[in-house]
């Protein structure tokens, strides 16, 4: 049964039909060859609708809106210039300060392609400048954007949390320290590559006052993921709240105190922000009915009975991270996790992970998919702003991938760094 539904819709994925439509029909072709379940056939049309009306995904159109207006405004290069002043001429700077802002960037925007985009846009030429190869700049700026969607906000997080029905504020706790890791890790290879090919940033001359202003210019722009997530977690905004606040915030900084916000930026951002929402909310509903048609036909309690049926915890847990890490390199961030959380999220919590622990795990593993041929947005991303080309890119990215691994590696087997900040302010 499974095999009709999975044979076609992955091969119409391979004829590059949208994923929501090869979900859908994939949906239709099991109801065409098992009759008995073609009474089931209404539920495509209603639960697309229905899975759609919720408060919380409101949020996601409106954090997707942050980070274009970041981008257009001026704000993503006033945290750019703060990280390269932290950093200043020490070993691997430059590269340092393309981690350091993508963490800053990923606390307000909560997407992979839009940190690096952003920050590759503005940090990638300038380390090449400097004496940076090329794919490294590219490799470095793809792989600090992985972090997008760890550190919150989290558009990928805010799905989870729909589908398994948890908290999305008790995600974004939980995604804090693992974003934190991943980046430290980041940092420490920088650092060792940059010291061993003597990547240097320029001296830096700036007086104490010259950085003092420069610090002041910036924060706006710094105290922006403070006022989201500050937010947050203090209860005063629901995420959805907090969402629209960030988006008036931006509107505020970027035209009245940096006055970089004309009229045609911000319709560049409104229709950025709409078509790719759209697209996320298509999914969304697809991959909801999707769900639906496995638990109906009991496929996915097939599935965790079968992985359960292994001897070892610690097997089971390690073929669950294997099929999300391979997803990653295939399926988009999004569709992965509405699809494949249903399934995998019970078999991990009968392990002794909590559903949200879980939820983080997966976006980790996912996120690192990014980075990882042979789909990888943010890999492509970085290769185009770098222009390099895809075997020099991808030697200097799997050092980097394996980092990010290590990372992921850590927090499997150590939830406790998961679960620390969620604990702490519950």
């Amino acid at each position: 049964m499974i095999s009709v539904l999975l044979i076609v819709m992955f091969a119409l994925m391979l004829l590059t039909t949208p994923i929501a439509a090869s979900m859908g029909l994939g949906c239709i072709a099991l109801f065409k060859a098992f009759p008995e379940y073609a009474s089931y056939e209404i539920v495509l049309g209603q639960s697309q609708v229905s899975s759609l009306d919720s408060f919380a995904l409101m949020a996601v159109p409106f954090f997707i809106l942050i980070g274009s207006l970041m981008e257009k405004t001026g704000i993503a290069r006033r945290l750019v210039e703060v990280a390269e002043m932290i950093t200043g001429d020490s070993p691997g700077g430059l590269g340092a300060a393309a981690i350091i802002a993508s963490m800053f960037f990923a606390a307000i925007s909560g997407s992979g392609p839009a940190t690096v985009a952003a920050i590759g846009g503005i940090l990638i030429v300038p380390m090449i400048e400097r004496g940076y190869a090329p794919e490294y700049a590219g490799s470095l700026c793809g792989s600090a954007a992985t972090i997008g969607p760890v550190i919150p906000p989290s558009i990928p997080m805010i799905m989870y949390a729909m589908t398994m029905g948890v908290s999305v504020t008790e995600m974004f706790m939980g995604g804090i320290v693992p974003g934190i890791l991943m980046g430290g890790g980041l940092l420490l290879y920088n650092y060792i590559i940059s010291k061993k090919r003597n990547y240097r940033s320029t001296v830096n001359t700036m007086t104490k006052q010259e950085k003092k202003k420069a610090i002041l210019n910036a924060a706006p722009a710094i105290l922006m993921p403070v006022l989201v997530l500050g937010g947050i977690y203090s209860g005063f905004f629901t995420p959805t709240e907090c969402s629209v606040v960030g988006v008036v915030y931006s509107l505020l900084v970027g035209g009245v105190i940096y006055h970089e916000l004309s009229w045609e930026k911000f319709k560049a951002a409104l229709v950025e922000a709409a078509v790719t929402s759209s697209c996320v909310m298509i999914i969304f509903g697809s991959a909801t009915v999707l769900g639906r048609i496995l638990a109906i036909t009991g496929i996915s309690e097939s599935i965790k009975n079968a992985l359960l049926s292994l001897s070892s915890p610690a097997l089971i847990m390690l073929l669950i991270n294997i099929i999300l890490l391979i997803l990653g390199m295939f399926l988009d961030t999004i569709s992965s996790v509405l699809l494949f959380a249903p399934l995998l999220a019970p078999i991990a919590a009968s392990l002794g992970y909590s559903y949200t622990t879980f939820g983080i795990i997966m976006c980790v593993n996912l996120c690192i998919g990014m980075i990882t041929p042979p789909m990888a947005a943010n890999f492509y991303i970085g290769m185009r702003i770098a222009n390099s080309n895809f075997e020099k890119m991808f030697k200097e990215t799997m050092p980097m991938i394996l980092v990010l691994y290590v990372a992921l590696a850590i927090l499997v087997l150590f939830p406790q760094i998961i679960e620390f900040i969620p604990g702490l302010l519950s």
